[in-house]
């Protein structure tokens, strides 16, 4: 297996054992044959432990990692990725590192694809292939011309972060899209729960990023995604953020670009946040989560933020305009109903 570059993929799965097996079926496929696929069961139900034997059984790259119980916690949704993913991590021994949900899959060149962008450019830390948003039933939901990943086969990845930062079109994805060299990840102590953003801002600004757009990578859209759950629970993720610009001193790395776009960054990433956090309690508001709003105000009350947070909500309101309008339909029946029964 070291005769050449070893392709680590991990993916934790609980109970989507249709889309999980759809998604070990496509890393099956894939023409770059020196993989190794950790699968880790996350207290999984019945049905997918046995999935997860039976491909254990029939293909040596596979490892699984087992949890007895399940790690997601209601209090703290993200130590799944603190748990499961470190897990993986800690057992894998390739020389690249990809981690992939459940619910998606990958084309059937995608590793070897990625593989070759870091062979190509020995300067090469990180590599992303075209993320493709799908539906439930995998149908492509956008199929117009692209406009966003709009970037070279490699570039600086400083200049692709910064470029996002501010809005560009360099890149976009729905989440972790990123195979990072095990080393690199390793030495910034494996996956941190604010995972995107730590990718994004923390791995790859200090290197090339390497980009194949034809390497399609299949992400799913469905109603149980957990970052909708998260959003609609009522998580406020102002603290979270905080946390991780401090544990990987991200404002001090940042200096050796200079210290005003340092400092953008800490501001620009904490406005991020705000915005979403408006538009999501506007959201929760206008479906009657009034509960939600409550919980989410309390949370914001804990931080430095309230603020701000309030400058931001009427960005939240016009955004989700739409749900205002809906909010008037529906009040305007039930008052024509009132009014017609009288």
């Amino acid at each position: 297996m070291r005769d050449k570059h070893i392709f680590t993929i991990i993916m934790d799965t609980y109970n989507r054992p249709f889309w999980l097996k759809e998604a070990v079926d496509a890393i099956l496929r894939q023409t770059y044959e020196n993989l190794e696929i950790i699968l880790i069961n996350n207290g999984a139900t019945a049905e997918t432990i046995e999935y997860l034997h039976e491909i254990d059984s029939r293909d040596a790259r596979v490892k699984l990692v087992h949890f007895e119980d399940n790690q997601w916690r209601p209090e703290d949704p993200l130590r799944v990725v603190d748990v499961c993913f470190n897990a993986g991590l800690a057992e894998a021994n390739g020389d690249y590192i990809f981690y992939q949900s459940d619910d998606d899959w990958m084309d059937d060149e995608y590793a070897e694809k990625m593989v070759k962008l870091f062979i190509d450019d020995s300067e090469c830390i990180t590599a992303a292939g075209l993320p493709v948003p799908v539906d439930a039933n995998s149908n492509i939901i956008n199929k117009g011309p692209r406009k966003t990943n709009l970037r070279s086969r490699y570039m600086s990845g400083y200049e692709m972060s910064l470029n996002t930062l501010r809005g560009g079109n360099m890149f976009s994805a729905p989440g972790s899209i990123f195979t990072i060299r095990t080393d690199v990840l390793r030495s910034m102590g494996g996956f941190h729960r604010n995972l995107e953003k730590s990718h994004l801002y923390g791995i790859v600004p200090f290197g090339t990023t390497g980009f194949d757009e034809t390497a399609r990578f299949y992400w799913r859209r469905h109603d149980s995604q957990l970052n909708v759950l998260l959003a609609e629970s009522g998580k406020v993720w102002l603290n979270d953020l905080d946390v991780w610009l401090n544990e990987w001193e991200i404002q001090k790395r940042w200096q050796i670009f200079g210290s005003d776009v340092a400092q953008e960054l800490v501001t620009t990433l904490q406005e991020i946040q705000l915005r979403s956090t408006a538009i999501w309690f506007v959201s929760n508001f206008f479906h009657g989560r009034l509960r939600t709003c409550k919980s989410m105000l309390e949370q914001i009350l804990c931080t430095d933020y309230m603020l701000r947070f309030l400058i931001k909500l009427p960005t939240g309101l016009w955004y989700r305009r739409h749900d205002l309008l809906f909010l008037f339909r529906i009040l305007k029946k039930k008052l024509y109903r009132i009014f017609l029964l009288d």
